[in-house]
């Protein structure tokens, strides 16, 4: 309907156009026919009127529509259409500022998209430069920990360090994951080895570190942890619990696995920390297995919506403890999660830690791919 209306517009201007222009060159036959060189005259005069009227209404803006939609199809430079009559050429350049504007727009997008995806990736690669890369020397403690993560950045961490003749480790669960839980891990990584070497106890490393993170982080974030110490000479083992999954230890004397609460408080959940988490003491005997996780593995779910769960993951403890080696349990549980799961999408960041008390002076380091995307394979 518009599109036949402004075709009824351009023939009226046509129509009114030869009225305005070659009437007065009638009139000028019937009054100067003796003349023929007014009437040549004015002949010419109205013949460049003509023309020019008809470039202003149609040549020229055809001209700049033509040109434009070029430079828009050859991905080169264009211009906005300045035309706002109600014909077709105003209707065109309406259509065409609309199209290029939601062109840039999508262009903006890309370009920030591409941005933010390049400074993740350094952000991520800074990240896992801050998680070990391998698993150093442990006398009577064979151990193996891996982590994946769900996003680029992830939140989740652990570490394993040597100071002062005996060993730490801990495993760091940040709410949520992406950058902002990448942040608040890689500053807890950072207080962890700074704080280490003044700390006696894992109740000392987790009260030190609470303080100098409570002040840095939003008042929304917090960190989940559970800190161990061991001692080869003794074959003790002790942690501090800071709100974090449960510890699971398998007997092997009996086959059974216990399950044992950690306790505590998240880290920068208060400002104190010092009369609410406590060091506690794990027995152990020799082919024992400490298992640690985060809640990516028990909350993992499948197809179905199922979640791996606490309860499957202490059967698998429990099911391959009797394998022995560490990092033979290790890939057994890892590759049921990888079973159960399917290729359903997980939403967080995985973390299992496997630590086997031996006689053995275990003295070959494993070398680790810490943020694996295919357990078990």
């Amino acid at each position: 309907m518009l599109y036949s209306t402004s075709r009824y517009r351009i023939f009226k201007k046509i129509i009114l156009l030869s009225v305005l222009y070659f009437l007065p060159f009638v009139a000028s036959l019937i009054l100067l026919e003796e003349s023929e060189y007014v009437v040549l005259g004015l002949l010419f005069l109205a013949i460049v009127l003509t023309y020019i009227t008809l470039f202003r209404l149609f040549i020229k803006p055809l001209d700049r529509v033509t040109k434009e939609i070029a430079a828009l199809v050859a991905s080169k430079p264009y211009e906005r259409l300045n035309i706002f009559t109600k014909d077709e050429f105003g209707l065109i350049a309406f259509f065409f500022n609309d199209i290029t504007k939601n062109i840039e727009k999508i262009s903006y997008m890309l370009k920030e998209g591409s941005r933010m995806s390049e400074e993740l990736s350094i952000a991520s690669s800074i990240q896992q430069s801050v998680l070990p890369k391998s698993i150093p020397k442990i006398p009577g403690l064979d151990t193996v920990a891996k982590t994946r993560s769900a996003e680029e950045i992830g939140g989740d961490s652990f570490a394993v360090t040597a100071h002062n003749d005996q060993f730490f480790v801990y495993v760091g669960d940040v709410t949520g994951h992406g950058a902002p839980a990448g942040l608040v891990m890689m500053i807890t990584n950072t207080l962890y080895e700074v704080l280490l070497p003044k700390a006696k106890t894992t109740h000392d490393l987790a009260v030190s570190i609470n303080k100098l993170l409570k002040p840095r982080v939003n008042s929304s974030m917090f960190m989940t942890c559970v800190f161990f110490r061991f001692d080869p000479k003794s074959k003790r083992m002790f942690y501090t619990g800071c709100g974090h999954e449960h510890i699971l230890v398998y007997r092997a004397d009996e086959g059974v696995t216990e399950v044992i609460t950690t306790g505590g408080i998240a880290l920068a959940m208060a400002d104190d920390i010092t009369e609410i988490v406590a060091e506690k003491e794990i027995k152990l005997k020799t082919n024992d297995i400490v298992v640690l996780y985060s809640d990516g593995i028990t909350e993992a779910i499948n197809e179905s919506q199922e979640l791996f769960g606490l309860e499957q993951l202490t059967a698998c403890v429990s099911k391959y403890g009797h394998l022995g080696d560490s990092l033979k349990v290790f890939e057994a549980i890892s590759k049921d999660v990888v079973s159960f799961v399917g290729d359903t999408v997980q939403n967080d960041d995985m973390t299992l830690v496997c630590m086997r008390s031996t006689d053995l002076d275990f003295n070959s380091d494993r070398e680790q791919t810490m943020l694996v995307t295919n357990w078990g394979k």
